[in-house]
């Protein structure tokens, strides 16, 4: 079973500063992640299952562990169990990565502020 082995951040060829990322198995992905953000991630039926949450808004992101990566970079910082090294990254760009995104009034009314990563991974990911 896939697990999530690392976290830091990475800079990508062509980006002005470095991303957050995390390492699981041999792949980099680059979350996503804003500064303003905080995230929980966790690896379950092969998916790489992301929850971002800011202040008004929050998303819920699916990377299938299988995607090849197609970005190079570095790895920056805050990793600690990975070597440094330049390496390929997964983004969460790529075709197959899926996104659900709540704010505004959604974000509000639906008390999705204050539920807990596995209570909204449930909700968000509902076919309505």
């Amino acid at each position: 079973m896939q697990e999530i082995q690392d976290s830091g951040k990475i800079w990508c060829k062509g980006t002005t500063g470095p991303v957050h990322a995390i390492r699981s198995g041999n792949k980099i992905f680059a979350t996503g992640k804003e500064e303003d953000q905080s995230i929980e991630c966790w690896v379950d039926n092969g998916i790489l299952c992301v929850d971002l949450h800011g202040v008004g808004i929050r998303l819920a992101r699916k990377f299938p562990l299988d995607l090849e990566p197609t970005l190079s970079g570095s790895l920056f910082n805050g990793f600690t169990k990975t070597k440094h090294a330049d390496v390929k990254i997964v983004s969460a760009k790529q075709d197959r990565v899926e996104e659900r995104v709540v704010m505004s009034d959604t974000y509000t009314s639906g008390l999705f502020s204050t539920m807990n990563s596995q209570d909204f991974w449930a909700l968000i990911w509902q076919d309505i």
